[in-house]
């Protein structure tokens, strides 16, 4: 049996589990007859609060809601259950997830999976400070699942507000690799390409042949996105793109790229070595953490995502300066058997953006070039039978 942090038995997640049903009615929507997601969010918000009180016998106070998707919508006279459960308690903070179904009418087999979120509770003593929470059972099965993804999504936040509190001068981009956060990384590198791909306000900078690079500006960085259609399935480009080993035959900003530590079949980390910078006497390289997947489902993109981290074992050395990648890589997105839309995305750092803002032209006439000498590779290589039967 597992122990709370008093040494007492731990509170199992079932208990904590609370449902609830709320009948919309016509104040709860709006002139269409659609409930108001205000009003979704605040029952949503109920059952959850009831759910971690459970845990802590007190009142919780909400600090944070995440991943709060609207999956579909309901009408006035649908009835809507609202289910929540405690997924994972920290010291100080404990993890609530809730979800909302919609049915019509009374006895109805068919649910409609319309909402879901995560909210953090933490609970106050007297003097304002967060108090000790009681450790968390979980069920076997899903709710075992659902404590390790909440452990991932605590260690996520803490890594977000660490780098977002400090002076970007300031922080190493890179992060420490090792056995007890591999999960964890490679979640959060896959994670963060595809929150930059998302996002919607991308504009298109410059438009040669089938080549399109768009730019998205925000706080300290500037983006880039070049995207183009290639003859080619999208799985045969995913094998050639992922294997860092390869892109000097296509980038000339590449001149190395050695495999140091291979920590499964789908994450890789690279020692990476770069042409010189303009006004620098030595060669940039890199310590790449590249972490690629499959389409979990019809419409998503295979994915190969980059970012930096250090190892013990590769130091940055006098010979070279060390650069960073906080989020880079390519999604290739199937548009035929034999056609790909394939994209590649780079977060580039403060300490570019001087260069970028001089040099607009001669940049995306210089990203284009690369691109196309992309698309040439793959379209050698498309046949190539070593090349595909080689993963990385």
């Amino acid at each position: 049996e597992l122990e709370t942090r008093d040494g007492s038995g731990a509170v199992p997640a079932e208990r904590t589990r609370v449902e609830s049903v709320e009948l919309v009615l016509p104040p709860h929507a709006n002139h269409q007859g659609n409930t108001f997601g205000g009003q979704i969010m605040a029952w949503m918000e109920n059952v959850a609060t009831i759910a971690a009180s459970r845990l802590c016998h007190a009142h919780p106070t909400l600090r944070a809601i995440e991943m709060f998707h609207f999956r579909g919508p309901s009408q006035v006279g649908d009835r809507l259950v609202l289910k929540a459960i405690v997924n994972n308690a920290f010291k100080n903070s404990m993890e609530v997830g809730v979800s909302a179904e919609a049915y019509g009418q009374e006895m109805s087999v068919s649910r409609r999976h319309i909402n879901s979120a995560f909210m953090t509770f933490v609970v106050l003593d007297q003097e304002g400070h967060p108090r000790t929470l009681p450790m968390v059972a979980p069920e076997p099965g899903d709710g075992e699942r659902r404590y390790r993804e909440a452990s991932a999504r605590k260690k996520i936040r803490l890594d977000r507000k660490y780098v977002v509190s400090c002076k970007q001068t300031e922080v190493p981009l890179s992060v420490p690799w090792d056995q007890s956060n591999k999960v964890y990384l490679s979640y959060n590198n896959v994670s963060a390409l595809k929150m930059l791909v998302a996002k919607a306000n991308w504009a298109l900078a410059r438009e040669k042949e089938k080549v399109r690079m768009y730019t998205l500006e925000e706080d300290k960085f500037l983006s880039f996105r070049i995207e183009m259609s290639v003859c080619i399935p999208a799985s045969r480009a995913f094998s050639l793109l992922s294997n860092l080993r390869r892109r000097h035959e296509w980038d000339s900003h590449y001149v190395s790229a050695e495999l140091v530590q291979k920590v499964d079949d789908d994450d890789m980390i690279y020692h990476v070595v770069s042409q010189k910078l303009r006004n620098e006497n030595k060669a940039q390289d890199f310590v790449i953490l590249a972490s690629r997947r499959k389409p979990c489902s019809k419409g998503d993109p295979y994915v190969v995502a980059f970012r930096s981290v250090t190892l013990p074992t590769h130091p940055a050395r006098a010979e070279f300066t060390r650069g960073e990648t906080l989020c880079s890589g390519f999604c290739i997105w199937p548009e035929s058997e034999e056609m790909s839309k394939v994209a590649y995305y780079n977060q580039a750092m403060p300490g570019y953006l001087t260069y970028v803002t001089t040099n607009v032209a001669g940049l995306s006439s210089d990203i284009c070039s690369t691109f196309e000498a992309c698309e040439k590779f793959l379209l050698k290589n498309k046949e190539d039978l070593i090349s595909r039967l080689q993963d990385f």
